[in-house]
């Protein structure tokens, strides 16, 4: 079976003309029973239809060739149909072209198609030529025999004398006495290509995937226009055409051969792959491992007609590596369009530098470069802020190799004062009363309904589907005179602007029927496209958060809806860069879409860490470009003055005793709460339990709180002790020692509370409260 190009559903049959291409011939043999029977095949006959059709095709290979050595076409041709042909009631060539229903939809329904809607049901068959023959799109011909027609034209009356087709990778009904050159231009509409003649497409009509204006149109009134030979005009204008293996620029560009930059890639598959990962040296076998995903990209589509799905045929064919700038070598065939990647690198020695690539070498398409230091992990680079936490393993100040991070770290981007961003908000309908939605209601952006059944209002309402809580968006439609919470493909779709452009929206998208599809586009301030979210297909009450985030702060406005005549709820609308994020593999982290200007990165490390310098950071950014290497180095804040065989035993004599506690007391009573670091106080006593270099009520609080969850009035160091829950009425020598010492010099005991509290500026000397030690303290 056929996989279809990345984007596509089955409908789309024919949105550009590169790849290969299923053709199904179908010839047609009146059997009298309705019609009297005039036409009868022969099978000379047959062989000239099928070479007319095959040398058809073939100009649109040659004269691609003749263009480009990148791209690929070739046409698949099924004579099932045509060595064989189909029987009918009708004599197609003595009726009106218009009858074309009654024999093709008799045809349709003798190979399992025939649901009485007959563009479902060519598409549906076309569909099953495309996964039968494994292609990337698929189209029928009906030829209709006519060599016993005086004229070889269908009778009058209709909308067409000759061949016509129907357009996008539907099907072409030709008279069998026609040349080549018909199928060839036929051909032509099967991918979106206009009629040029007179009578035929107009001058300011457009179509194709970069809805291209039909330029050289017959009726172009630009002055001095003179039109050009091409395949889709007629008589002698296409005749040249034909021969000389050309048309004009305007008229390929409709199929989808147009390469605006000239590097020899069309532009329909001319973007990028994107790469993203992270990579770093695992020592233990000298290799470099990169773990992230592969996937090619697409080009928004702008057919005015159609699925209007982005579609491409790259793949993700090969993944590439080289060292020190020399040559890319494969490691990697995936020959897919989205690749997981999990890749273990031999390393050469004395290298310092790895790249990797994803290629489709067939087209040339490359995705973006990681650029790897071996001496330190590295990840894929976005707009904005880049960088990475690191942990000092070894305490020598220096990020070594394989001192890398760990996930989980909060960090949290802020203004260069230190003050929170006011980037990114949301619009929870939850969070507002029922009805519509003020054109003021607030000051960062506009809601509004758009399209040809709107009259601008939008509103919340309950509705049982909503993702969270009970309300979801309602647009109004002025056909029904009331509000729906459904929102169509182009009737009824939700805008919303903003009071300042922004770089990343979001938005859940629910499916109220079976087999729905969303979709999410965001435009600049002048209405240019920046960028295009689809859903997956969607069962009835499932959603997706669809997303858009751009490198830089441009988004002036966004409209969502259904997508291919679905029709869509919505909730949870969301937009801005996160500005609090958490550190990921490897301690990689990476903020997009700031704005330009001065931040404060601010790092939250896991508990037992601390800053080798500090973990904040100044950094200047511009929109749009990589800013990397914002590193920040931690260690563990494990110090000379926590033992570390057993942290809680503090006199180091193997056992956790009270008496630990008390030499903490006596040392906090004699010299106060204090960062050791810097002093010359001697071990043991190893009274900072917590590892964190400071002497304080928590080192204390680490060995009661142990010894009141065991039993028995001294337990040994390292192991789990046997006793009483109240461990202090085991031994009224050691609690009165501990009263004492931390009471001393205080003129009256505190009050217990439910939680303690450290303050250095308080005469209470550490813990207030604590109910873990019964009050004892």
């Amino acid at each position: 079976m056929a996989v279809l190009p990345f984007g596509a559903v089955e409908a789309d049959l024919g949105e550009f003309m590169l790849g290969s291409v299923a053709v199904t011939p179908i010839l047609l043999e009146s059997n009298g029973q309705l019609d009297a029977s005039t036409e009868d095949w022969t099978s000379t006959h047959i062989q000239e239809v099928l070479t007319n059709v095959e040398v058809g095709l073939d100009w649109w290979v040659d004269t691609l060739a003749a263009k480009s050595s990148i791209h690929e076409l070739s046409f698949q041709i099924d004579t099932t149909y045509a060595l064989d042909p189909f029987e009918t009631r009708y004599e197609g060539i003595s009726r009106r072209s218009n009858d074309y229903t009654l024999y093709v939809g008799e045809f349709l329904s003798s190979v399992g198609f025939g649901s009485g809607n007959l563009e479902s049901d060519i598409r549906g068959f076309n569909q099953s030529q495309r996964e039968k023959l494994g292609t990337d799109w698929s189209f029928s011909i009906f030829v209709v025999p006519s060599q016993n027609d005086a004229d070889g034209q269908f009778a009058a009356g209709g909308s067409f004398s000759r061949a016509f087709a129907f357009a996008g990778g539907l099907f072409m009904v030709i008279p069998s006495t026609r040349p080549a050159s018909t199928y060839t231009h036929e051909t032509g509409h099967m991918f979106w290509a206009r009629d040029e003649y007179v009578g035929g497409g107009t001058y300011f009509s457009r179509r194709g995937y970069y809805n291209t204006q039909n330029l050289n149109a017959a009726d172009n009134p630009t002055s001095g226009f003179v039109q050009q030979p091409s395949i889709m005009a007629a008589g002698t204008l296409l005749e040249t055409a034909y021969v000389n293996h050309d048309s004009p620029a305007s008229t390929l560009a409709m199929i989808g051969w147009q390469d605006s930059d000239g590097d020899g890639i069309f532009d329909v598959l001319d973007v990028p792959h994107r790469l993203t990962g992270t990579g770093y040296l695992d020592l233990e076998t000298n290799t470099y491992r990169f773990i992230g995903e592969a996937t090619v990209q697409t080009m928004p589509n702008l057919n005015s007609s159609g699925m209007k799905n982005d579609i491409t045929l790259n793949k993700i064919r090969e993944v590439e590596v080289r060292f020190d700038g020399g040559q890319w070598t494969t490691v990697a065939t995936p020959d897919s369009y989205e690749a997981a990647l999990d890749l273990s690198i031999a390393v050469p020695s004395g290298v310092s530098q790895i790249e990797i690539r994803a290629r489709d070498s067939k087209t040339t398409v490359v995705s973006n470069t990681f650029v790897g230091r071996l001496e330190r992990a590295d990840a894929t680079l976005v707009p904005g802020i880049n960088g990475f936490v690191w942990i000092d393993s070894n305490k020598n100040g220096l990020r070594d190799v394989g001192e890398d991070g760990v996930p989980g770290w909060a960090i949290e981007i802020s203004d260069a004062q230190g003050n929170p961003l006011n980037l990114n908000g949301k619009v929870e309908p939850d969070d507002y009363a029922d009805g519509v939605l003020a054109s003021d209601f607030r000051t960062d952006l506009t809601v509004r309904t758009v399209g040809a059944d709107s009259d601008g209002r939008a509103a919340v309402f309950a509705d049982a589907a909503a993702t969270t809580g009970d309300k979801l968006f309602w647009g109004y439609s002025v056909s029904a005179q009331t509000f729906f919470s459904t929102w169509t493909t182009s009737t009824r779709r939700l805008q919303v602007d903003f009071s300042a452009p922004t770089s990343t929206v979001s938005i859940d998208v629910i499916a109220p029927n079976s087999n729905t599809f969303g979709r999410l586009e965001a435009y600049s301030a002048s209405g240019q496209l920046l960028g295009r979210a689809t859903t997956s297909r969607l069962a009835s009450g499932e959603f997706e958060t669809l997303s858009i985030s751009h490198g830089q702060p441009d988004i002036a406005y966004i409209i969502v809806g259904g997508h291919m005549n679905s029709s869509v709820k919505l909730d949870n609308f969301a937009f801005g860069p996160a500005v609090q994020i958490a550190s990921a593999e490897k301690g990689k982290f990476s903020v997009s879409g700031l704005p330009t200007g001065s931040y404060s990165v601010e790092v939250t490390p896991g508990i037992g860490y601390r800053a080798l310098s500090s973990n904040i950071a100044q950094v200047s950014v511009t929109a749009g470009q990589a800013l990397e290497d914002v590193d920040f180095g931690f260690e563990t804040s494990i110090s000379q003055w926590q033992n570390t065989r057993d942290p809680l035993d503090v006199n180091d004599d193997n056992l956790i005793s009270p008496l630990d506690i008390l030499l903490i007391i006596n040392e906090i009573n004699a010299r106060g709460v204090r960062d050791l670091r810097g002093s010359d106080l001697s071990t043991p006593p190893y009274i900072d339990t917590s590892g964190d270099s400071i002497v304080s009520a928590l080192d204390i609080l680490r060995v009661i709180n142990f010894l009141n969850t065991r039993a028995g009035g001294e337990a040994e160091a390292g192991q789990d002790g046997q006793g009483e829950d109240n461990l202090f009425a085991s031994s009224g020598k050691a609690d009165n020692a501990i009263h004492g010492a931390f009471f001393q010099g205080v003129s009256s005991p505190p009050v217990a509370t439910s939680a303690w509290d450290v303050d250095e500026q308080d005469d209470w000397l550490t813990i207030l409260a604590c109910d873990q030690i019964d009050h004892r303290a």
